[in-house]
């Protein structure tokens, strides 16, 4: 049995500050909670510092000390865990950068985990830290095969029995073991190992859990799961899971908001790449592509920001309400949509849509460009219950619809907007039905691509940028 080298634990503590450049605008007066700062933070390598000096020193917990290879062909799943279950606040445990991957085997029998935390020890001040910021340097690899694929699976899961305060992932890479060719699990696919899992606990919400700089792919069911409240994910990329990317579903509201994305991507993945179902939700700087279902919210939600999200050939909407049910639905969502590029959609750009719920609608600098429609009305539909501000303010611009109108407006929705540019719809600018469309201006003009500057496919996600 590998013995553990002496460690003392330094009372650094986890910074929760910092704003990143400004606060979100509220509803209710109150400011956001800030996204979590490390400045005074665990252990981080210097430049000059080597990987052994690193890991030597005292605040660090190395996983080699407990078993773990990252050959790619033993099972490191119980030497990592050991490793973060031994750690105590302040301390980084290590995972030094390997040729190959650290195997998360499972033994076939169903309902299996690689790496489980939570039950054990208390996590709160730990810091998991890959060695180097880049693709597949650090990788969590699921071994094919190896689990049962008729039930459900986790690479990675936090169980919620206590609160988590000022825990991190940084610098990894968590690989599910995707069959090729495996369909969307909504379609008949493999759905049976999820990659990250906070599961819904005693701790009713109330985390500070981050994961920077950290892919999740090749999960035959949803990339990121969030039962609680309190998860920010920066730098963060969800790609190819059969399922979704990201899945908040905290209902709880010990934090809001419950969920915050700074700086992530989702691409090619088997339904929405963010899924969006419960509580409260804060995006910036997103870039989806090539999901299946597009990007959803439900209408047990309670609050979504989104700001400077491109959406490119999402196979469905770009953002869309789905509202299918009337429990626990809040008499008002507020929904927030700014700086934000559609292109090539399959159904429409946009839908905001109230039914059970009124929706308040913050709708400014939004672009649709080349929608195909099919079963819907228009580039952006705006209908059942939905109202913007009273104030004429903001821009719209929809190019290049084939079937249907620039914008619908129905069922008594009432939209505003200063500036509308509208350009080669099939049905004409607009179709106002028994719904209201109010501007200061409308021009038959296309203005150019993206003209509110959201980001580039590479210009976010995990790797995109350092990280203080």
């Amino acid at each position: 049995m590998v013995t553990r080298r002496q460690l003392i634990a330094t009372a650094t503590g986890i910074g929760s500050v910092g704003l990143l450049g400004y606060l979100f605008s509220r509803d209710d007066g109150r400011e956001d909670t800030p996204l979590p700062d490390d400045s005074d933070g665990p252990a981080m390598p210097t430049q000059t510092e080597g990987r052994e000096a690193f890991a030597d020193r005292e605040d660090v917990v190395d996983v080699r000390d407990f078993g773990a290879v990252g050959d790619g062909e033993t099972d490191d799943s119980a030497a990592i865990t050991a490793a973060v279950r031994a750690a105590e606040s302040g301390q980084t445990v290590f995972l030094p950068a390997t040729a190959d991957s650290y195997l998360l085997s499972f033994d076939g029998t169903g309902k299996e985990t690689g790496i489980r935390l939570g039950t054990e020890s208390d996590l709160s001040g730990i810091t998991v830290l890959g060695e180097r910021a880049e693709a597949g340097a650090q990788t969590l690899q699921v071994d094919p095969g190896s689990y049962d694929a008729d039930t459900s699976n986790w690479a990675l899961k936090l169980e919620a029995t206590r609160a988590f305060e000022g825990l991190r992932f940084r610098n990894l890479t968590i690989d599910g073991g995707r069959p090729p060719g495996d369909g969307a699990a909504a379609l008949d696919g493999e759905e049976s190992v999820t990659g990250v899992l906070l599961r819904r606990g005693d701790a009713g919400g109330g985390h500070d859990i981050a994961f920077e700089n950290c892919v999740v792919r090749n999960c035959s069911a949803t990339a990121l799961r969030f039962e609680e409240s309190g998860v920010t994910c920066r730098n963060v990329t969800a790609r190819r899971a059969g399922r979704h990317g990201f899945n908040p579903v905290a209902g709880d509201t010990a934090v809001d908001p419950g969920f915050v994305g700074e700086s992530i991507s989702a691409v090619d993945n088997g339904g929405t790449g963010i899924d969006h179902r419960r509580g409260t939700a804060r995006l910036e700087n997103v870039y989806t592509e090539n999901n299946r279902s597009g990007n959803k919210w439900k209408h047990h939600v309670r609050r979504l920001e989104v700001r400077n999200h491109h959406s490119v050939r999402d196979r469905n909407r770009g953002w869309r309400s789905n509202h299918t049910g009337t429990d626990d639905v809040p008499d008002t969502q507020h929904v927030v949509l700014r700086n934000v590029l559609v292109e090539q959609p399959q159904i429409s750009g946009i839908r905001v849509s109230g039914d059970n719920t009124e929706i308040a609608c913050d709708f400014d600098n939004v672009e649709v460009r080349q929608t195909e429609v099919h079963n819907s009305r228009a580039g952006v539909v705006f209908s059942r219950n939905a109202h913007t501000g009273e104030k004429r303010e903001g821009r719209i611009v929809v190019v290049g619809t084939d079937n249907g109108g620039g914008i619908y407006v129905g069922s008594d929705a009432v939209m505003n907007v200063g500036t509308f540019d509208h350009f080669q719809n099939d049905e004409g600018p607009f179709i106002a039905e028994s719904g209201v469309l109010n501007f200061d201006k409308i021009e038959n003009v296309d203005p150019g691509r993206n003209i509110f500057g959201t980001p580039g496919a590479s210009s976010v996600g995990a790797f995109s940028r350092s990280l203080s």
